[in-house]
């Protein structure tokens, strides 16, 4: 029998509960047992990673703390309850006996064989059984694809930590949460920034599924997450599942096309406070590209009189030759301040013909379908004038083939709108208080209907403390 003086142990468990840990206790047991009854010295010398597993070749702070006691010539025997405890993966398994040869460090199992890794014999046998050891880790992960790929294609719920929105096991919806999602992905639609989201979520203190405050990042992994429009990723197949959807597919796939948006600007960075801030334009640079950013002038004080911090936009350039006070401006833009007229974008939304704002101007058939809307619009003129002119006309009658006329029409009008505009601008368009609804707008939505339809740029004021001229403020409509 081989003497061995530096003994060492290693246990590990692959899974375990979170604080469980009376697998690798049990295993200390026995290893401590055969190091007693071989007569090996293993104090100071016990290694142990509790819910670590080596299939991967992942970090193992404990196993490599023992790789390095070897190298340093302080073990000549490593203690293990199974060969498949030290190694699970061939590059590891390699590299490991090949550390243990130079160093002329055995192996010995509670349930398998000594192995004098010094010789050839002991290298192959330790070769083999790591084979058949990799061999069932393979067989089982090869079942495990293969019961996963058949619950995804059975459209079986996912499972795994709770998503928002579901309940523990993913086949009910969380009311009150579900609707938090469906706001979330109309607001990325309607041009609110994920910071922006993160923000009002964490003011109004919705908390996400681990009863912590939102970021950034927890607000685009949920938006991207296909499981809310029913569907489930698997090897880069889509699968439709059967658990309830909280959004439609549409409305995730547009999101996600927004977020995987190359010219989409991803560092989170702060959100933004001011309406105007990266969206007007300096009038100085006049270059169409450099933006205003906001600022606030510090509170003073003149003979004795305090004045309030007074917010500004100054030019982002490396030269500040811009400052503006933001009040005016901002009241001139988006104001609905009760005694103060009424802000531009307001006044757009609230027109007649704001319907106008939808439509598509780049579709090659839009001549086409004015021509067509144009049409049904006179149509139903002529049937109103008609039957007020006919004493013995049929209301039932007519108010079937006006609502035939109209729903033509409102289908025209579908192909007309742009969907972009649409997701900005439509609730507001179709509001019957629509000063109301853009005033209750938050501010991420607020900039977004801004920068859909106009051109903001800020030119020098007045000097000195002459009164805001509107003029000042050069505003060009976009385009559809």
């Amino acid at each position: 029998m081989t003497l061995f003086q530096r003994g060492g142990t290693y246990e590990r468990i692959s899974k375990a509960d979170a604080g469980d840990e009376d697998g690798v206790i049990r295993q200390g047991e026995d290893t401590a047992d055969l190091a007693e009854r071989r007569g090996i010295p293993v104090e100071g010398r016990r290694f142990r990673d509790n819910d670590k597993s080596a299939t991967h070749g992942k970090h193992r702070p404990d196993y490599e703390r023992l790789m390095a006691a070897v190298k340093r010539g302080e073990i000549d025997v490593i203690i293990v309850y199974m060969l498949g405890r030290l190694w699970r993966n061939r590059r590891e398994r390699a590299e490991g006996i090949e550390i243990l040869r130079t160093h002329g460090v055995s192996v010995l199992c509670v349930k398998g064989p000594e192995l004098d890794l010094t010789t050839a014999a002991g290298r192959l046998l330790a070769g083999l059984l790591g084979e058949v050891d990799t061999f069932e880790v393979e067989q089982m992960s090869e079942r495990e694809q293969r019961e996963m790929r058949q619950r995804v294609e059975r459209g079986e719920v996912p499972t795994g930590p709770r998503a928002f929105g579901y309940t523990a096991d993913g086949s009910e919806v969380i009311d009150s949460e579900a609707a938090e999602v469906r706001k979330m992905y109309e607001s990325i639609t309607a041009g609110a920034t994920l910071s922006g989201i993160a923000a009002d979520l964490n003011e109004r203190e919705i908390l996400n599924r681990n009863g912590r405050p939102w970021t950034h990042n927890a607000v685009r992994y949920l938006l991207q997450n296909e499981r809310y429009a029913g569907l489930r990723e698997y090897n880069g197949a889509t699968y439709t599942g059967k658990w309830p959807t909280i959004v439609s597919e549409d409305q995730w796939r547009q999101a996600v096309a927004i977020l995987t948006d190359p010219s989409r600007v991803t560092s989170p960075g702060p959100a933004r406070k001011w309406l105007g801030s990266g969206i007007y334009l300096c009038g100085i640079c006049d270059d169409g590209r450099t933006t205003v950013t906001s600022a606030q002038r510090a509170q003073s004080s003149v003979k004795g009189t305090p004045y309030e911090p007074v917010r500004t936009y100054k030019c982002r350039g490396p030269v500040k030759h811009l400052q503006r006070t933001a009040e005016p401006i901002d009241q001139l833009i988006a104001g609905t301040e009760p005694g103060k007229p009424l802000g531009l974008v307001p006044q757009l939304l609230v027109r007649e013909d704001a319907g106008l704002l939808l439509l598509d101007d780049d579709r090659p058939d839009m001549d086409e379908l004015n021509a067509k809307a144009s049409t049904l619009r006179a149509r139903l003129r002529n049937m109103a004038d008609a039957f007020a002119d006919d004493d013995e006309a049929d209301a039932l009658e007519f108010r079937r083939a006006v609502r035939r006329v109209k729903e033509r029409l409102a289908e025209v009008e579908q192909k007309m709108t742009s969907p972009a505009r649409a997701a900005v601008l439509g609730d507001l368009v179709h509001s019957d208080d629509t000063v109301a609804a853009w005033t209750a707008l938050p501010l991420a939505r607020k900039r977004a209907v801004i920068d859909m339809l106009m051109t903001v740029t800020l030119l020098r004021g007045r000097p000195g403390r002459a009164p805001f001229d509107p003029e000042s403020v050069r505003i060009v409509p976009k385009s559809a």
